[in-house]
């Protein structure tokens, strides 16, 4: 339970709002949550529309194609300390 709710369930439990108060609140905020959610799918979705797949995929590719060896390398230098521990198993 996420502390929002702990802090209007703690008001009814201490008398500072009713019961009905409590769920009008509830509900106002699972609305406005879901909104937030839903906005950002909609931005999300409106900017993955505009994109030319063409243009894109050639730019993905050399990314891909540059970082993951030296992504690849970085891991083996960083882990090249515990193998040496382990005598050279990993």
């Amino acid at each position: 339970m996420n502390t929002d709710r702990r802090a209007i369930l703690s008001l009814v439990a201490t008398g500072r709002i009713t019961a009905a108060e409590a769920e009008r609140l509830l509900a106002v905020w699972n609305d406005s949550r879901e909104m937030v959610w839903i906005l950002a799918l909609c931005l999300a979705f409106a900017c993955l529309a505009r994109l030319h797949l063409r243009e894109l995929l050639p730019m993905l590719m050399h990314l891909f194609n540059t970082q993951v060896p030296t992504l690849a390398e970085a891991v083996h230098f960083a882990l090249s300390p515990i193998t040496d521990l382990l005598g050279g198993l990993l």
